[in-house]
Parts: C-alpha cells; structure tokens; sequence
C-alpha cells in the first residue's frame, strides 16, 4: 500500500469521526482540460532531430499531449473560541493522454488558523509519491541507454502573514522544506531544498489584487560523492536559486468574464558544480520564464477558468568538457492551454 493511500484512508477516517458533530463543512470539485504542446520538455534539437531509432521519447506517443485533471477538495471550518480555522485535504490525479508513466496522483493537507483580519498561520504538506519526468541516459551503466526516470515530491510548509499600516495591505512569509527522491536510475540526483518566499499583497486599489514575492531557495545534493554511484556523483549537484512572482487580477461586475488575471514568474538556479575529482571551476546557471493569462467567469455555483501558459528554459554553462554530458539539451519552451471547471456543494 503506498503512502498516498495510507494518508488518504487515514483523511477519510478522521472525517468521518468529525460528521456526527456540528462542524461546517464544504467540498470543491475541479475538472480541467488542458493542452501541452511540450508535456516532457524536450529540446527543439530533440524534437528536430528525431528518427526512429532514438527511443528517448519513452512510452509517449507525440510531443504533445491533451491532460485531464480532477481534484477533489474538502474543507472543515470550526471555530475555536473566536478564531476561525480551516482544515483542508485535497486528492488530485492527472491524466495524460500520450504517456501512462506521466499520469499521477497527489495529496495536499493544510491547517489554517486566522489571528486577525489578514492574519494567518499556515500549515501544509503534500506529497507526489512518483512522478514521470521523461526516459534520459544512465551513464553510470551506459552511454547510450535510456531509462524511465521518476522522483517522488514531498513538500511542507509554515506560513505567517500580518496587515501593514497600508490599507487592505499585508505580508506573508513562508518557510519550505521540500524533499525530491529520484528512483534506482538516478539517485544522483537526490535533494533536500530548504527555502523562503516573502510575499507582498494588497487589494488597495479597488477591484485589483496585486502580488509580489521574493523567493530564495538552497538545494543540498545529499547523494554527491557517493562510494555506491561514484561515476555519476564526481560532481555536486547542489544549487542556489532565487527569483520573483508578480500577479495582477482584475475583477469586473456584469461583464462577460468576472475576472482577468495575469502572472510572470523567473527564477534562476545556480550550480557551482563543485567535485572532489575534476579539476576545472565548472557551473551552470538555468534561467526559467513563465508566462500566463486567465479569464475567469462564475456562474452559480461553477467557476470557468480559461488560462494560458508560456514557459521557456534558458541555460548556459562552462562549457567544459568535463560537465557536457551533465547538460544533454537542458534548453525548451512549451506552451499550455487550459479550461478548468470548479463546483462548490
């Protein structure tokens, strides 16, 4: 049985043990339909230079791929005293259509305590258990085989945010620690990443809501100079990466979307690729864009999202000789539609 399931029996128990008590409860229903021109990230040299004798497409069938998601969310919201709580569990799978391995399910579980009017403490974690990057090379068993490649995902979080002497203005800080553990292939990869966003976030202006967040994040690569792997963990994978998040949304009334919103994301990881067996002072640095755009129109009690996404990767190096097998074809872009249908009972 895996921890997924575990974690979501032991849900389904603790929310039946609260039903014969007088708690407010509510559910949320999602439904998403999406497109993705680029759902593995392959470079425009892969792409162009297919044939049939390269296999690094895995079980996929195209480049591209339809996605259907479904989630499932329910809230609990007693009060305590006078302080309003959330207790929130939701399970989400996604669906691709050109590759079973990259199918996937998650679980997410939160506690909300509110302190004050734009006060809160936050408590989250949730858990990807076995998510399907693509197939790439092994080199520490060959040079030219590939080999599917999946890392589990764990995340938690405690966030804390207070009003500042700005009206309808507050912070929000919030402290992560995320675990990534990659299958038997390429454990090199194993990391243990400890970060903080800072957000900014205010609905000053009426009918707008603005974000801005600084994010900084150290990633420790805990399988660097491993006796078991020693081939492929000559270099330390371990990165420094900071950034920044800006949205802007815009709320209309009786007009024929209810909302238009748009977010840019960058961030940019830095390897200093440190080794205890190459001489050269090797790094890279990934430079990632994000782009997208939402529309948003509420009928009853169904929310209709259509959004767009861009994303590009822009990646340079030293170019060393040594690190060139570490890069394979690092640079992509893709591009994502959604249509995303949310039902509150």
């Amino acid at each position: 049985m895996t921890l997924i399931i575990r974690l979501f029996i032991i849900s389904v128990l603790f929310i039946s043990s609260i039903l014969s008590f007088d708690i407010p409860l509510s559910y949320k229903y999602e439904m998403s339909l999406g497109y993705d021109d680029n759902f593995m990230r392959f470079s425009d040299f892969e792409i162009d230079s297919y044939d049939s004798q390269n296999n690094y497409l895995g079980d996929a069938k195209t480049y591209d791929s339809a996605i259907l998601s479904n989630s499932i969310q329910l809230k609990i919201s007693p009060k305590l005293k006078k302080y309003q709580t959330n207790t929130i569990f939701r399970l989400k799978h996604n669906y691709y259509s050109s590759s079973s391995l990259k199918s996937y399910i998650s679980f997410l579980g939160r506690f909300e305590f509110k302190l004050a009017p734009y006060s809160w403490i936050k408590l989250s974690y949730s858990l990807l258990p076995d998510y399907y990057l693509r197939t790439y090379i092994d080199r520490d068993l060959s040079s030219s085989d590939y080999h599917p490649c999946f890392f589990s995902n764990e995340t938690a979080y405690i966030s804390y945010s207070h009003k500042i002497p700005l009206k309808k203005t507050w912070l929000d800080y919030r402290f992560v620690i995320n675990n990534q553990f990659y299958n038997q292939n390429f454990t090199e990869y194993d990391s243990k990443i400890k970060g903080f966003e800072g957000t900014l976030k205010s609905k000053l202006i009426k009918s707008y809501y603005v974000t801005l967040t600084y994010l900084y994040y150290i990633s420790d690569n805990i399988s660097y100079n491993s006796s078991r792997i020693p081939e492929s963990t000559k270099m330390d994978r371990s990165y420094v990466k900071d950034g920044f998040k800006f949205s802007l949304r815009k709320t209309f009334k009786d007009a024929i979307v209810s909302s238009l919103g748009f977010k840019f994301y960058f961030n940019q990881r830095v390897y200093d690729l440190d080794s205890w067996y190459y001489e050269l002072d090797n790094w890279k640095v990934y430079s990632d864009y994000d782009l997208r755009v939402e529309f948003s129109k509420k009928i009853n009690n169904i929310d209709a999202k259509i959004s767009f996404r861009h994303f590009f990767r822009e990646v340079s190096s030293s170019e060393s000789d040594e690190i060139i097998w570490t890069e394979d074809y690092k640079n992509h872009s893709r591009n994502e539609l959604w249509l995303k249908l949310s039902y509150n009972f």
